[in-house]
C-alpha cells in the first residue's frame, strides 16, 4: 500500500473517531424531563416515578437510541399507580435531552366482567375497580378473551371493531365530554345476516334523552356509519312537523318512507308504490338503524354503501 493511500486512511479513521467521540459525548442521554398535558385528577406519578419506571439509558446516543422500549417500559408497569398514565411521546432536545409527554387517561366506559364492575378508557384500558357509572358510558355485552383482569391491564376484546368507536365519534367532531354527554348506554350483541347466514357484531346507542339508534356491522365502514347516523338523527328526530303532524325534512318537505324486506321503513319517493308519510307520535316509537348492502363473496360493496332506516320497537 503505498504512502498516500496511508496518510488517506489514517484521515479518514481519524475523523471517524472524532465523530464518534462527537456522538457519545455531545449527545449522549444526560436527562430526561417529563411534561404533563392535562389536569391531575387521578394521576398521582410523580416526575421521578415516571422517569425511574422508564429505565432510560443515560449515556446512550440519542439518534441510535430506541424510544419504543421506554414506552413500552412506562406501558407494562404493573403498579395500579400507573393505570391513568398516558404517554403521548417522547421527544428528542437535542443534543442530549428527552421530554416525556404525558396525560392523564379519562374515563369513558363502564364494564361489568366476571361479576366485578370496571372503569376503563376509551384505549379499553383497566383504570379503576367501580360500580359507579356517572359520567360514563355503560358498556353492556363486551367479550374478553382473558377473565384475569388487573388494574393497568388493555383489555383483549373480541368485539374488536368496538376500539374504533372512539375515533368514529372524533371523526364527526364530537370530543370526548360531548360524547359523554350524548350517549349512556352502548350495548354490543350479535346477529345473523339472512342472506350470507355470517355473523356480525352490532351496537345499540341508547342516548341521554332515551333515544335508541343502532349501527350494525360495526367492523364494516364505522366512521361512514356514525357519520350517516348522526345525519340521519338530525334529518327525523330533530325535524319539524306540518300542521297534521307529520315529519317534514330540512327542507320542509315531508319525508315519505316504504318498507323494505326487512320490516325496516326506509326513505322514499312520494310516488313509490307504498310510500307513506309518518306523524310524531309513530316517530316517537321508532329505533334508528344504520347498515351497509349485504357483504357477500360475489358483489363489490364500498364504504359508502351504506344505508339507514327506521324499525318499529315492538
Amino acid at each position: 500500500m503505498s504512502k498516500k493511500w496511508i496518510i488517506t486512511l489514517s484521515v479518514l479513521l481519524a475523523c471517524v473517531s472524532v465523530i464518534l467521540i462527537l456522538f457519545w459525548t455531545l449527545f449522549a442521554l444526560s436527562s430526561v424531563s417529563v411534561q404533563f398535558h392535562s389536569t391531575l385528577k387521578n394521576l398521582t406519578l410523580s416526575e421521578s416515578e415516571i422517569i425511574k419506571a422508564g429505565d432510560f439509558k443515560y449515556g446512550s446516543c440519542v439518534f441510535f437510541d430506541g424510544k419504543k422500549k421506554y414506552l413500552q417500559n412506562l406501558n407494562s408497569q404493573t403498579d395500579e399507580k400507573f393505570a391513568y398514565l398516558k404517554v403521548l411521546n417522547i421527544e428528542t432536545v437535542f443534543p442530549n435531552r428527552y421530554v416525556v409527554h404525558v396525560s392523564e387517561r379519562e374515563e369513558f366506559y363502564r364494564v361489568e366482567i366476571g361479576g366485578q364492575a370496571y372503569i376503563l378508557d376509551h384505549e379499553f384500558r383497566v383504570l379503576k375497580k367501580s360500580d359507579n357509572s356517572e359520567n360514563v358510558i355503560d358498556l353492556v355485552g363486551l367479550d374478553v378473551n382473558d377473565e384475569d383482569i388487573k388494574i393497568g391491564d388493555f383489555l383483549d376484546i373480541k368485539q374488536s371493531g368496538m376500539l374504533n368507536f372512539y375515533s368514529a365519534m372524533l371523526s364527526q367532531n364530537f370530543d370526548l365530554s360531548q360524547i359523554l354527554g350524548k350517549f349512556k348506554k352502548i350495548t354490543l350483541s350479535n346477529y345473523t345476516e339472512e342472506a350470507t347466514l355470517k355473523e356480525y357484531t352490532q351496537i345499540t346507542l341508547e342516548t341521554a334523552q332515551n333515544m335508541k339508534m343502532i349501527v350494525k356491522n360495526i367492523d364494516f365502514a364505522l366512521k361512514n356509519k356514525m357519520h350517516l347516523l348522526l345525519f340521519a338523527e338530525s334529518e327525523l328526530f330533530a325535524s319539524n312537523f306540518d300542521k297534521e303532524g307529520y315529519l317534514l325534512n330540512s327542507k320542509g318537505e315531508k319525508i315519505f318512507f316504504v318498507e323494505n324486506e326487512n320490516k325496516m321503513l326506509v326513505v322514499a319517493s312520494e310516488t313509490d308504490a307504498g310510500a307513506f308519510a309518518i306523524k310524531h307520535d309513530e316517530l316517537a316509537n321508532m329505533t334508528l338503524v344504520v347498515d351497509n348492502l349485504t357483504l357477500s363473496d360475489y358483489a363489490s360493496v364500498g364504504e359508502w354503501d351504506i344505508t339507514y332506516g327506521l324499525m318499529k320497537n315492538y
